[in-house]
């Protein structure tokens, strides 16, 4: 008892009691469902990530190989190609959901 003493004048043993039970609050709420569930959403978030990342790995190394700052004709002809106009529609979309969230 002597040594939990500086423990509990401090009330630092509250705080440990706190966080065991939120721990065990949290155990008993995860259930097989619930484990898959935030599994599958980990390893969503986890491509997602990769692919942004791949993706702007590759746009800067296009970017660095060409050398000079593109015209604004340049980047309007981007718009002629389907990647970029498939990848400006998923970002005009994302932006509408996000307006629609505000």
């Amino acid at each position: 008892m002597k040594k939990l003493q500086p423990l509990l004048d401090s009330a630092r043993l509250d705080n440990m009691v706190d966080l065991l039970s939120l721990l065990c609050d949290l155990i008993d709420m995860l259930d097989q469902a619930m484990i898959e569930k935030l599994a599958q959403q980990f390893e969503e978030a986890t491509a997602a990530s990769w692919m942004l990342g791949n993706a702007l790995r590759m746009a800067k190394a296009e970017t660095s190989a060409q050398g000079t700052a593109p015209s604004l004709y340049g980047l309007l002809s981007l718009l002629r190609e389907e990647d970029t106009r498939r990848g400006a529609a998923l970002l005009l979309r994302t932006l509408n959901v996000i307006g629609r969230q505000l």
